[in-house]
């Protein structure tokens, strides 16, 4: 898979390829055409995207030729050939329609684009890492599976495929896992930026990121396209830099204090925040803030990840961290005993992990967050928020 954003790649990176003789490998390959005219050809198209989905995605590249030793392919590219399409986008939204129908269950990544080079018509398809793996192709009374080991597609056997379907029931599995880590990081004061007191985690996580053994390659981010100071959770963001696990955006330069975003190399967010629950000493969280600034930050990650190009579905969830003994307060009432929920009982607070089904639900996305919010409620002692009243969930936009 080309290291660019979808959207950004262009006829420039395509000649780049080819001039610098770049390999097939097991996330990129090169065919000279693309055939459709008969259920032969088809299958074979969808074999093609099956396997990537099956594996560890990647980029098809049609309309180039590859060297050739032996008369056998190299993986090597020779050329731009190109294709002979009329309509480009009638072409792709055809493609695109075949996939979704030929390959069950349906993908959740793929993508078509046509790019008129110099020396003809290059069409690039990208198909996501899938976690509803295995993926079978389903057409014209063909039933198969197929993945890519290395270059080139494999037919997968009985024993690939009881694997394949076991490790996709162990996406919940790897999930609690991966948050256990951050949170026990974060219990220790071991995580990217130290923090004191009442804190929170707010992760967005991936379910193809959980559902791969390979481990993220190092990767540029094109921070020049991302609202900066407007990502963190209270504050605005005063400094950034790469680590370890990708790019870490702080509301401090000494990399210590209120606010942070960590945006890991796959794609996962992890928001990290005291500021919000320790603006107002001991006593209790202003549950109208609360909620107010996890929405803005859910609108905020929503829009982060479509510029990581991150594969649904992904993964929501809340962590309350050295919180026993506070409670929730309701509106302006904040100082007022009438007004705050029962104490915490515990120093950690676990939300479920909520999927998120709709992208275009709106403000304030409350089949996502709501079940996260009443969660919180109820480890506080009441039944549900304060804050949602006559079915109608009363938080404004900031």
């Amino acid at each position: 898979m080309l290291p660019l954003r979808f959207e950004d790649i262009t006829p420039l990176h395509i000649l780049n390829l080819v001039t610098q003789k770049t390999s097939e490998r097991k996330t990129l390959e090169y065919k000279e055409a693309l055939l459709l005219d008969g259920k032969d050809a088809r299958a074979e198209f969808l074999s093609d995207v099956c396997s990537f989905a099956n594996a560890s995605g990647g980029d098809i590249l049609f309309g180039i030729s590859d060297e050739r030793e032996g008369g056998n392919a190299t993986g090597i590219p020779d050329k731009i050939v190109g294709l002979n399409i009329q309509n480009d986008s009638a072409y792709c939204a055809q493609l695109e329609q075949l996939a979704h129908e030929g390959i069950q269950p349906r993908l959740p990544t793929f993508l078509a684009k046509m790019l008129d080079t110099r020396d003809g018509k290059v069409l690039l398809i990208r198909v996501g890492k899938s976690w509803l793996a295995p993926h079978m192709v389903s057409y014209a009374n063909r039933t198969r599976f197929f993945s890519r080991n290395g270059v080139g597609k494999q037919q997968l056997d009985v024993q690939q495929i009881g694997a394949a379907f076991a490790s996709q029931r162990g996406v919940g599995e790897r999930l609690r896992t991966w948050k256990a880590d951050r949170i026990s990081k974060a219990v220790a004061n071991e995580g990217p930026v130290p923090m004191e007191g009442a804190r929170l985690l707010f992760h967005f996580i991936s379910a193809a990121a959980l559902m791969t053994d390979e481990q993220p390659m190092p990767r540029r981010f094109d921070t020049g396209k991302w609202p900066i100071h407007d990502l963190l959770m209270s504050l605005t963001s005063q400094f950034s830099r790469y680590n370890a696990d990708g790019l870490l955006m702080a509301s401090s330069k000494t990399m210590s204090g209120s606010s942070y975003l960590q945006v890991f190399r796959d794609g996962i967010l992890e928001y990290g925040d005291s500021e919000i629950l320790g603006a107002n000493g001991p006593g209790g969280f202003p549950s109208k803030t609360l909620e107010q600034k996890l929405v803005a930050t859910f609108k905020k990650a929503l829009t982060l990840l479509k510029l990581l190009e991150v594969p649904s579905p992904i993964y929501v969830t809340l962590t309350l961290i050295g919180v026993r003994g506070r409670e929730l307060a309701t509106g302006y009432k904040l100082y007022n005993n009438n007004y705050l929920s029962r104490p915490f009982d515990r120093d950690v607070i676990l939300s479920p992990d909520v999927e998120v089904r709709n992208l275009e639900e709106g403000h304030p996305y409350p089949t996502t967050l709501l079940p996260i919010v009443n969660a919180m409620w109820q480890a506080a002692g009441e039944p549900a928020s304060e804050n949602f009243n006559e079915e109608k969930w009363t938080v404004r936009p900031e």
